[in-house]
């Protein structure tokens, strides 16, 4: 993969990444992941690297979630795409792996009954620095408060 593709593995199945290059499409799918999920807003940058990722014989959806006001829904489609059998092994990226790594974290606690601490955890043994996790932080503290959901600690 390029030297510029930021990645984090919190898991044998899922990789949290910034935007994907051209030359990276292929590695992916070298590397077992079978589905791509864009989150970036950019439909016509998504339609590109939908030829390119389904070029490289990986399956491509694109869900413009919100960078800010991450919605309980995006969170739960999250979890059904996750869950999805034809899903297999996932690549999950927007431009920069902030977005993608605060809604890991959102989905280990809202799907799983992990607790804030056992998220952040995760996120740090994949390689996420205490600037993205006060990031994270902020955000999911955000979301818990405009959508009614206790916050775990």
């Amino acid at each position: 993969m390029s030297n510029d593709f930021i990645t984090y593995k919190p898991t044998p199945d899922v990789l949290l990444a910034g935007q994907p290059q051209v030359e990276d499409w292929a590695a992916l799918a070298q590397a077992g992941y079978t589905t791509v999920l864009n989150v970036r807003g950019d439909a016509e940058r998504a339609t590109v690297q939908a030829h390119n990722a389904e070029a490289a014989g990986l399956r491509y959806l694109h869900r413009p979630w919100p960078a800010n006001e991450l919605e309980p829904e995006h969170v739960a489609e999250l979890a059904a795409i996750i869950n999805a059998p034809e899903t297999g092994r996932l690549v999950f990226h927007c431009r920069s792996a902030t977005r993608v790594g605060l809604m890991w974290m959102l989905y280990r606690q809202l799907h799983h009954g992990w607790t804030r601490a056992q998220a952040v955890a995760e996120l740090v043994a994949a390689g996420y620095d205490s600037d993205s996790l006060e990031t994270f932080d902020y955000c999911a503290d955000d979301y818990f408060e405009r959508n009614g959901a206790p916050v775990a600690s």
